[in-house]
């Protein structure tokens, strides 16, 4: 294979990856600036507004500067720099919480912490070897043998990481991974008292379950939650209902919640929580970190056992 082949093939593939990329977080920009707010290295608000916008534009436009033949070149050195501190930055911040939301935008989003730093490594290998075909000024065919074999392998290989990451069994997914709890409102049994999701405090884990009064497996889920109490003792609970008051309360009174002191039960009024997180129906079982970011979600009748699992209290 040709020495200019080489690179124009792997320049084209950075050129698809940064638009594609910067298009999808510019398509969703408040999803990547809530994201960016959840990392605990960018969890400034100034830091992570400048970079949300900032990052898809310069994408978009490295993407454009290595289509230019005359600069192509300095910008696959720009590609390598930024790949390299992508691939730093996702090491770090997987090291300090693999619960943390990717903000990479569309399907590179699916991949799990070991993925990701495969995926970026290869980039970055990729990236380099451009270099190295482009500044050679001659080439011997074991060159041009060893730099062919391996940017297949290579491609092989992200080919291999975006097979593994779709076809592997997941957990049911909101897409929310790892974003913060939203404040709303809640109103509590007393009809006056309106208790603000804001101030949930942080430092530990809790349960939101969101719920219908009369739906046969949020009430199942509820009596296998109170038979597992003990072990979830020192977990906060919330139960959250868009039904009318009055139905919220004799959930609360037939299950006599008032004897928990971990459980809090309230009406959604403004019904903002399920629409949020999309959820697909009730019961809607979240478990959230000790950062208040989401952890993991469970549809239909979650166990007890299970959500102590997730919550990782064994």
């Amino acid at each position: 294979m040709k020495r200019a082949i080489l690179a124009d093939i792997i320049t084209y593939f950075f050129i698809v990856l940064f638009l594609y990329t910067g298009i999808t977080k510019l398509l969703d920009i408040q999803t990547v600036k809530e994201q960016l707010l959840s990392a605990p290295l960018l969890g400034s608000p100034l830091l992570a507004s400048i970079i949300t916008w900032a990052l898809p534009i310069f994408e978009i436009l490295l993407a454009i500067a290595l289509f230019i033949p005359r600069i192509s070149p300095k910008a696959l050195y720009v590609t390598l720099a930024l790949m390299a501190a992508f691939t730093i930055y996702v090491t770090i911040v997987l090291a300090v919480d693999s619960h943390i939301a990717c903000s990479c935008g569309g399907i590179i989003e699916e991949l799990s912490p070991t993925e990701h730093v495969l995926f970026n490594a290869v980039c970055v290998v990729l990236c380099s070897i451009a270099l190295a075909v482009r500044c050679r000024q001659e080439t011997t065919k074991t060159f041009r043998w060893v730099t062919s074999t391996s940017i297949i392998a290579l491609f092989a290989t992200i080919g291999w990481i975006f097979f593994m990451a779709f076809s592997t069994p997941a957990e049911a997914k909101t897409g929310f991974e790892g974003r913060l709890l939203p404040a709303f409102d809640l109103l509590l049994p007393d009809s006056t008292t309106h208790f603000n999701t804001a101030n949930i405090p942080t430092g530990k884990p809790f349960i939101l379950i969101g719920f219908s009064p009369w739906c046969e497996h949020c009430q199942a889920e509820t009596r296998d939650i109170i038979r597992h109490i003990q072990q979830l003792k020192n977990v906060r609970i919330y139960y959250v209902t868009p039904y009318p008051f009055d139905q919220m309360k004799i959930f609360y009174k037939a299950f006599k919640l008032n004897q928990y002191p971990n459980i809090v039960i309230g009406t959604d009024v403004k019904n903002y929580l399920l629409p949020y997180f999309k959820a697909p129906g009730v019961p809607f079982t979240m478990v959230f970190d000790s950062h208040k970011r989401l952890k993991a979600s469970m549809t239909e009748e979650a166990k007890a056992t299970r959500i102590i699992k997730v919550i990782d209290l064994n």
